[in-house]
């Protein structure tokens, strides 16, 4: 079964976070939200809103538009 969107959404973010090296601490504070936050879409147990999921992102110089193109990309391979 093919995952849902949400939950590739949230694989992405603990990955990127694992590429960089980061603990979910470090990025919590560079994005300016509160760890908790973090790990919960990490984890995919709230519902994710698009301006948090860009704050986030932007910790790893990406943007909304390189994210979802690369969740795009990983789908389909």
């Amino acid at each position: 079964m093919k995952d849902s969107f949400k939950e590739q959404v949230a694989s992405e973010l603990r990955s990127l976070r694992a590429k960089f090296g980061y603990k979910q601490k470090d990025v919590a504070n560079q994005a300016g939200i509160d760890v908790m936050t973090l790990a919960r879409y990490e984890n995919n147990s709230v519902s994710m809103q698009l301006d948090m999921i860009e704050k986030i992102i932007t910790v790893y110089g990406l943007n909304l538009n390189i994210f979802f193109s690369v969740i795009s990309a990983n789908k389909h391979n």
